[in-house]
């Protein structure tokens, strides 16, 4: 081994505080006696990230890797080489103490051996090493190629990328990360310190065995359990979370993913399996296949806890699927499976578990489905032990329903109680359907339901109208189930009357809908609702409205309260309300501190407020932003304070903003990128008022897919100069075969947007752009300027081409503008454009019913399909500037 080559490791590290090993005086056991071996830590440090490994010379050569390995040859992974490490930091898994360098915890992801192709040192060198991996998770080959010069501190920026091979994945199933979260350490290794309560996540798959072989726990498993020999219950309740605003903390607590399916609780009795709905319902007929795999589990009688979930062929959850699936084994057709998620078992072998401490009942669970049976059919729900705000902001960014937190210790009570808890990413859950509506233009079917929630008495109240998230086929199904149920008289309380009212048919309330919504009014009313699916496992008469509860203000103990254990069920808890301006509030995976505070003083209009306008509008905004560098005008002390532009990622960034690598002079800088609600919510925690994206993705950042043309009229111009002006260079476009879209700005002025395929460079259309106004300039001289000189614009409309250039950003479609009265930039028909609306007519306080109106008719439904080619012709359409 080198010694200078650790230099910089020891240098950096306190041995005397820190567990990670000085790789001073021994070798790890693991590492250069059979081959070469790679290894790769999750590291929740400031920031989380994976950290990669390579075996070389003696030392673990090593890279930071943001957003970890992706199995996505398309998905080109930031790494920032940094320094060596020794061969014993490998199986090195722990926290690291604060104040240290890269304090945080460290969990061993992925270890295995690495093949290189070619020679080592001259890849090294040249920025260029291609190699192959057999881990645990990551196989196939793989490259790390560097950006730019070798430097001299050694911190090089390189990306590392899966070959297109036959372990490289597409979709929701190239996101290993996601998929396998779970520790790959032996409970052989060498443990750092901070361990203690980390389990095996590797236990060995058991073998298959006989009748008479299977046995009650053994003696060592079951030492601290205590289980209680008994007999098999014919039934078994299952246990409920409470939904709860923000996560508890400490190792005390474990997460798990919260899947999207039905619960399955199945029972096993010598040999012979059943599946129970949560209500108690065999389903068995409706899932033979997930049946018959737990019959031949290694058991004479058990109680196993799950969800019955369908995976498509990327390995997705699809709720929808779980509901259309055929029957039998036909249930696998068309790349849609069926799988359980087991994650607790409550019975084995004539012992009671339920008594047994949740983390111990996990421990004999994974003895029986160590991770997948043979057909994938049986799958057990893996755990990350504490760093629950972590795990619950990754969840959020990948998509996830949310997740649910339980207390390690706690026993299976099987009633709704605070030992497990879950937090949703988003608003979504059941409403009771009790009426719809006569469709309306080219629709089929019906137009909307109408759907309510039970109150404190039992009574069912209107919670709005859902007319979105059906296609053809699911209106006429639904219409014939609503045509069995019309009755005369509402049976609501609280009827919609007046025009609310005409055309509704109302329904017997015995239909659950599951509803995915933006948020709830004051009144109770939902906005924003989507249609997810019918819950056939749920009984219409146990549905109320799900409320938060606040974590630091527990129920009394034995109080159960409604389906989220809150007892307020006509309104929100005035705690919770109360609680979320006076401490942290997590909205989406992620904590805003001090969400009352103001930031626009002529509206009262708060942080929090803003985070959960963009939570609202994220269907809508996130399209605008994906893969699209940014710059963000930020205002740490809100819209009346100081503001400034950011577009480089800087120290402190939030973990849910990406990044991305930009040319910029003769090297490369890091932008930041927003990609989901997390990093929505995570630009309102930075004091970001406005964001500006580029006109081009990170597919193809040299040519971009859009063109603006910004419409900035002078102070002395009247608006209707400003319409006329806009329709003008729609005429002008469409004469020559573009059709083009419209938005306020948010400002003065309005922006005409133009999509077009991504192939021209920057310089190509930014020359057409120019020419495009400076023809109307030239033509209509006393309208248009196509300079920016401030002191020639007077009267006139300066039509802003310089926003197709690289680098040049335009505020995107539903931003909030740092301006007075919180106004926002929000896409407009042409013929809204002729009916009033002004530059700056939309306000966050006013966008709820924008929205509501989106759910019949969005002004930029095609822009995202209408990749218009820009011909030869149409460029050489204009005279050269």
């Amino acid at each position: 081994m080198s010694a200078s080559s650790l230099d910089r490791y020891h240098a950096k590290r306190d041995f005397t505080l820190t567990p990670e090993p000085s790789g001073k005086g021994r070798r790890s056991a693991r590492a250069g006696e059979d081959g070469l071996h790679f290894f790769i830590q999750r590291h929740h440090a400031r920031r989380l990230h994976y950290d990669f490994r390579l075996e070389l010379d003696g030392v673990l050569k090593s890279w930071a890797v943001p957003k970890g390995p992706s199995l996505d040859p398309h998905d080109k992974r930031l790494a920032v080489r940094v320094e060596d490490h020794p061969l014993d930091y490998g199986t090195f898994e722990g926290d690291i103490p604060e104040h240290q360098y890269g304090a945080g915890h460290v969990v061993l992801w992925d270890r295995g051996q690495w093949l290189p192709q070619g020679d080592v040192h001259a890849g090294l060198k040249k920025g260029h090493l291609s190699f192959e991996l057999q881990g645990d998770k990551l196989q196939g080959r793989w490259a790390l190629v560097r950006m730019g010069k070798p430097a001299a501190d050694g911190k090089e920026n390189w990306l590392l990328i899966k070959d297109d091979d036959d372990a490289a994945r597409s979709g929701k199933a190239a996101a290993i990360t996601e998929l396998r979260p779970e520790s790959v350490k032996d409970r052989g290794d060498e443990v750092g310190a901070g361990d203690k309560g980390q389990e095996n996540q590797r236990a060995a798959r058991p073998k298959k065995a006989s009748k008479s072989s299977r046995q009650p726990p053994s003696s060592a498993e079951a030492a601290d359990a205590q289980p209680r020999p008994t007999k098999l219950p014919d039934t078994m309740d299952a246990q409920l979370a409470t939904l709860v605003d923000q996560a508890p903390q400490g190792d005390e607590w474990l997460s798990e993913l919260k899947f999207d399916g039905y619960r399955g609780l199945c029972r096993i009795d010598a040999g012979r399996a059943a599946i129970f709905t949560r209500e108690g319902l065999d389903w068995s007929h409706r899932w033979p296949i997930l049946v018959k795999a737990l019959e031949r589990l290694p058991v004479d009688d058990a109680w196993i806890d799950g969800e019955v979930v369908a995976l498509d062929e990327n390995g997705q959850i699809s709720f929808e699927a779980l509901q259309t699936l055929a029957r039998g084994d036909r249930q696998q057709a068309n790349g849609i499976r069926l799988a359980l998620y087991a994650f607790d078992l409550l019975f084995l072998n004539g012992h009671d578990l339920r008594e047994v401490p949740l983390l111990q009942r996990k421990e004999l669970l994974r003895t029986l489905i160590p991770g997948a049976d043979e057909d994938g059919l049986l799958l057990y729900s893996e755990h990350i032990v504490g760093h629950t705000d972590e795990v619950f902001q990754h969840a959020c960014q990948h998509g996830m329903e949310g997740i649910v937190v339980k207390r390690a210790a706690a026993p299976y009570t099987g009633r709704r109680d605070r030992n497990w808890l879950k937090l949703k990413c988003e608003h979504r859950q059941e409403f009771v359907i009790a009426g719809y509506t006569e469709p309306a233009g080219q629709r089929s079917g019906f137009g909307a339901i109408l759907v309510g929630v039970h109150d404190d008495k039992g009574q069912l109240r209107y919670a709005g109208r859902v007319g979105t998230g059906f296609d053809d086929r699911l209106l006429e199904q639904l219409l014939k189930q609503f045509r069995k149920l019309e009755r005369d008289q509402p049976a609501f309380v609280n009827p919609p009357t007046g025009q609310q009212r005409r055309g509704v048919h109302w329904l017997a309330p015995k239909l659950v809908a599951e509803v995915r919504f933006a948020q709830w009014t004051r009144s109770g009313i939902l906005r924003h609702g989507s249609f997810l699916a019918l819950r056939e496992d749920k009984q219409a008469r146990d549905i109320v409205r799900e409320t938060e509860q606040a974590l630091a203000q527990p129920a009394d103990e034995g109080d159960e309260g409604d389906e989220s254990g809150n007892n307020d069920k006509a309104g929100g808890s005035k705690a919770a309300t109360k609680a979320d301006l006076s401490r942290p509030v997590t909205v989406a995976g992620v904590k805003l501190t001090h969400p009352g505070k103001i930031l626009f003083p002529d509206t009262g209009l708060t942080k929090l407020e803003l985070a959960r306008y963009y939570q609202s509008v994220a269907g809508f905004i996130l399209p605008e932003l994906k893969q699209r560098p940014l710059s963000l005008v930020r205002c740490p002390d809100g819209q009346g304070g100081q503001c400034f532009f950011q577009k480089h990622i800087g120290q402190g960034m939030p973990e849910a903003i990406d990044a991305i690598e930009v040319p910029e002079g003769e090297g490369s800088a890091r932008y930041m990128m927003v990609n989901d609600v997390a990093g929505l919510v995570a630009t309102v925690q930075m004091g970001v008022l406005e964001l500006h994206a580029w006109g081009a993705t990170g597919r193809a950042l040299d040519k971009p897919d859009r063109v603006v043309f910004d419409l900035d009229p002078a102070p002395d111009v009247p608006w209707a100069a400003v319409v006329e002006g806009a329709q003008l260079v729609r005429g002008l476009l469409q004469e020559i075969g573009l059709a083009c879209y419209l938005k306020t700005s948010g400002g003065k002025g309005l922006h005409v947007m133009v999509p077009i395929r991504p192939d021209h460079r920057w310089d190509v259309v930014k020359d057409w752009a120019h020419r495009v106004a400076a023809h109307l300039a030239r033509v209509l001289p006393d309208r248009f300027i196509a300079r920016m000189s401030k002191a020639a614009r007077q009267g006139r409309i300066f039509i802003d081409y310089l926003r197709n250039a690289p680098g040049a950003t335009t505020v995107v479609a539903y931003s909030v503008r740092a301006r007075a009265g919180a106004s926002v930039s929000v896409p407009i028909t042409w013929e809204e454009l002729e009916q009033g609306i002004t530059a700056d007519h939309f306000k966050v306080a006013t966008m709820p019913q924008r929205l509501k109106d989106l759910q019949d008719h969005d002004p930029w439904a095609g822009f995202g399909k209408a990749r218009q080619r820009l011909s030869k012709a149409m460029l050489d359409a204009f005279e050269p500037v």
